[in-house]
């Protein structure tokens, strides 16, 4: 059952109509008997053609919401308001009464359970993550593969924002069932599984040490998008404060390249490989970064802007690189407003932290200020979430106004303390 739109509800009304009525509506003549009865009942008038379209025994357009206040009434409802209302409460009730001690599922009850999940029903959607969370704490790995290996979560029927949001809701059970290399390698052994989990939860929390430095670890037996393994490697070195050992990854980047249909997060993961060969080779800002940066910005749809900054800008920041990312941002080019999804909030505001920081560097505190109550920390999810906190605190001591609450999330990353930590050591700037 399905409550998206209008069509749903309606179809339930006219099956409750039918039950009502004693039998199936099919004929001109039935309709007839059913406007009479209608008058009875109601004391109102639906004409026998009103009620030939409205069960689709002749063409006809939309139903107006007066005749389906009828037809509720007809059905012992005070409108059709009301009787959506309870189509909607029966439905949530059955749904989980259904659900909670079901023990095994079949690939049809899944299939369904899916397909209502792709027209955005919030009911199934919980429903899924009521499954998955009980899979997840209770059941061996190798069972995973039954909800996560399949075409529903590889060929663009949804979201990456939804997809996201139903791994990051398992975040502390994902954390703890592969916080070990055999329980990641056991995950690893399905590649759709695997892929599932490591590439919607990309967890920065534990990317030095636990799941996700175990997932990379098991990863590197099979690289099958070398843009994604490559990128995370040299976010965990950066992290981690090893720096040294950023340069093959970045130039492994670079090595593949990208093109224009390449998912924006991994460009940003480009350009941040592209920064890093520079920077430890030549100890300075590529001049041609920025350029190429914006030009790629340029042609990138304003609604993917928040992934193509999320992992290149809060870096170059952090290390120092104020005036690139001063003029990335004035250009206007860069739109952080845009909201197209859930998950838009949260990745936009680390481009907007990567220029707070710039800004408390520069002095500019009015600007910062204006940049950081358009913050949304209340969303910021649990892959990114303490990453996000220690470079917010690290604005705040260059602003001069300590956050000292999220002083943990910030020594909890030695290379981003590493980075803020030689501000004033060193130029910047370029």
């Amino acid at each position: 059952m399905r409550f998206k739109g209008t069509a749903p509800y309606l179809d339930e009304l006219r099956a409750a109509i039918q039950r009502q009525f004693g039998r199936s509506i099919r004929t001109k003549t039935d309709c007839q008997q059913l406007e009479d009865r209608l008058f009875e009942v109601t004391g109102h008038l639906v004409s026998y053609n009103t009620l030939r379209r409205f069960f689709g025994l002749v063409p006809g357009g939309e139903t107006r919401l007066g005749v389906l206040d009828i037809l509720s009434a007809y059905c012992g409802y005070a409108d059709y308001a009301a009787f959506k209302t309870d189509v909607s409460r029966f439905s949530y009730y059955f749904d989980w009464t259904q659900t909670v001690d079901k023990l095994t599922w079949s690939e049809a009850e899944r299939d369904a359970l899916f397909d209502r999940i792709r027209n955005e029903d919030f009911n199934a959607q919980s429903i899924f993550l009521w499954i998955l969370y009980k899979v997840t704490t209770h059941e061996p790995i190798s069972s995973w593969a039954f909800w996560l290996d399949h075409p529903m979560w590889t060929e663009g029927f949804l979201r990456k924002a939804q997809l996201v949001f139903f791994s990051n809701t398992l975040a502390d059970e994902f954390r703890e069932r592969l916080s070990t290399a055999e329980a990641c390698r056991e995950l690893h052994q399905n590649p759709a599984a695997f892929r599932w989990v490591t590439h919607f939860f990309a967890d920065y929390e534990t990317i030095q040490h636990g799941y996700m430095a175990n997932a990379l670890d098991a990863m590197a037996q099979r690289i099958e998008v070398p843009l994604y393994y490559h990128g995370m490697r040299i976010m965990q070195n950066y992290l981690a404060g090893t720096w040294d050992s950023i340069l093959p990854h970045a130039r492994a980047v670079l090595a593949e390249g990208y093109h224009s249909e390449t998912y924006p997060i991994l460009i940003s993961r480009y350009f941040q490989a592209r920064f890093w060969v520079y920077y430890l080779d030549h100890g300075g800002w590529d001049p041609e970064l920025t350029h190429d940066y914006l030009q790629t910005l340029a042609a990138t749809p304003s609604p993917y802007h928040h992934l193509l900054g999320m992992e290149f800008l809060p870096v170059v920041a952090a290390m120092g690189y104020t005036a690139p990312v001063v003029r990335i941002m004035e250009t206007q080019s860069m739109h952080l407003d845009v909201r197209s999804t859930w998950s838009a909030a949260v990745d936009a505001d680390l481009s907007r932290l990567a220029f707070m920081l710039s800004l408390a560097r520069n002095g500019d505190l009015p600007q910062y200020e204006s940049h950081r109550a358009k913050l949304k920390p209340d969303f910021w999810y649990k892959a990114y979430r303490s990453y996000l906190q220690a470079i917010y605190y690290g604005c705040s001591v260059l602003a001069g106004a300590p956050l000292n609450t999220l002083r943990t999330s910030f020594y909890h990353f030695p290379g981003l303390e590493r980075a803020l930590g030689t501000e004033k050591k060193a130029p910047f700037g370029a």
